[in-house]
């Protein structure tokens, strides 16, 4: 009996333990997917690329015509230079390779207006480009401070600096210059000095006095010179001066020389000044 009882319990001691802890081989009630199990995410690949020069330039593109889609209608584009003041510019209104206008400004004008005043009738000859002078006053108020050196530096490089952003429409020979007041003389000296590039002028209110310059640079321009439109107003003081510089210019031989003086107009761009200016273009463009 004893020992029937001690049987029992140590049966019933087992059947408890099996239970509370099952044997190490027995599956478990909820097993947790294991990596081996579980199906594999389905994994995405991205292509990836180097940035490279042709998405700088086309970043650049589309910053430009953004700008130029808040730009108000009328308005310039600007012409980023470094190291010198930005120009401001238009577009030719026809497509193909055009020839460069170049208006170098008054002193105390504002470039911007002055080149809003030109661009409507050189727009239909080729592109407008204005550069900026060195010296500022009042209300955007801009000067060359008499300096024909950095007017040079400043046409010379905008024109560049526009090819090189349009190269299959601009050009860097060929092309008019044109400049009123202070900006007639550094446009003479300018234009003396680099002939290929500006072999044809239309200078408002010339001075023989800008005509001053070194041998070397005079025999350049007598290669290269092309045809030149001087328009002086007949109130205007210098009108004699403008007489002798256009003789001036015939005697050394620089090119086709035209004087036109308006009557009752005195220092001052023209004031009918479309057909004026739209004149001289035809003449010196022919």
């Amino acid at each position: 009996m004893r020992t029937a009882a001690l049987l029992l319990g140590a049966w019933l001691s087992a059947t408890t333990a099996w239970a509370q802890d099952p044997p190490p081989d027995a599956p478990p009630d909820d097993p947790a997917p294991s990596t081996a199990t579980a199906p594999a995410a389905r994994r995405t690949f991205t292509r990836s690329r180097q940035f490279t020069a042709a998405d700088d330039r086309a970043e650049r593109t589309r910053a430009r015509e953004r700008a130029r889609q808040r730009r108000r209608p009328g308005e310039p584009e600007v012409l980023e230079l470094p190291g010198i003041p930005d120009a401001y510019f238009y577009r030719a209104a026809q497509g193909g390779r055009r020839r460069v206008f170049v208006y170098l400004h008054a002193r105390n004008a504002d470039p911007r207006e002055s080149c809003q005043q030109f661009a409507p009738v050189v727009t239909r000859f080729g592109w407008l480009l204005c550069p900026v002078g060195p010296g500022m006053g009042r209300d955007q108020a801009r000067q060359w401070n008499n300096n024909p050196i950095l007017a040079r530096q400043y046409s010379t490089t905008a024109v560049r600096a526009l090819f090189q952003r349009f190269p299959r429409r601009t050009r860097v020979t060929d092309n008019v210059l044109m400049g009123f007041s202070e900006g007639a003389f550094v446009a003479i000296q300018t234009g003396l000095n680099e002939p290929v590039m500006f072999p044809r002028w239309v200078i408002f209110a010339a001075h023989d006095r800008y005509l001053a310059t070194e041998g070397d640079a005079l025999a350049g321009a007598r290669r290269s010179l092309r045809k030149l439109y001087l328009i002086t107003g007949r109130n205007d003081e210098i009108v004699g001066h403008s007489r002798r510089a256009a003789e001036q210019l015939r005697r050394d031989r620089l090119g086709r020389v035209e004087l036109r003086v308006l009557d009752g107009v005195g220092h001052q761009l023209p004031p009918a000044f479309v057909p004026t200016v739209r004149t001289a273009l035809q003449w010196v463009t022919r």
